[in-house]
């Protein structure tokens, strides 16, 4: 009587490990292009949010929150934030959601960002911004005849490293919808 071994032969398991590298190769892309979606979908959601709260404070009191002090990352606790809070949020994200800082200008500290003169800006106007995934400013300058210049396709990876940008409620850097 023969006795059988049990076990898997060395070129099962090596065919089995083929399987599933050629599995993950081809899943991890989609998988990372998922998730970066869900946080740009996010955090424009965050932004609109902000924005909403923005349109708000700036019909009932004639001015952004914190008009030309703000003109930066938000953090926790400042005065943009508090105002907010009082009344018109009930909570402010600082970060986006791949953790970086949001940017927020209000009032006349608008006319820093680049595109806006200080003819055009006023007291209400704010711009809330996201650096995007990797948290770094593409310098994206404003053309005020075409506003829509900087809306853009999300098809790559790359598109997630495009800033996102929202002036008075309305979108001027972001993915078209």
């Amino acid at each position: 009587m023969t006795k059988k071994q049990a076990g898997f032969t060395l070129l099962e398991l090596m065919v089995v490990l083929a399987i599933i590298a050629i599995l993950a190769t081809l899943i991890t892309p989609k998988l990372l292009h998922n998730i970066n979606y869900g946080k740009q979908i996010g955090t424009m959601q965050d932004i609109d949010t902000i924005a909403k709260a923005c349109l708000a404070y700036a019909v009932d009191h004639n001015g952004a929150p914190a008009a030309g002090t703000q003109n930066g990352p938000l953090s926790p606790g400042n005065e943009f934030i508090k105002i907010l809070i009082e009344k018109y949020l009930e909570s402010c994200p600082v970060t986006d959601k791949w953790k970086n800082p949001l940017i927020v200008y209000s009032g006349k500290a608008v006319a820093g960002f680049p595109g806006f003169q200080q003819s055009m800006v006023g007291n209400s106007d704010f711009i809330i911004m996201s650096y995007g995934r990797k948290g770094v400013d593409e310098h994206f300058t404003f053309d005020p005849s075409n506003r829509e210049a900087g809306l853009f396709e999300s098809n790559t990876m790359a598109d997630y490293d495009k800033n996102l940008i929202n002036w008075n409620g309305t979108w001027i850097r972001a993915p078209k919808s």
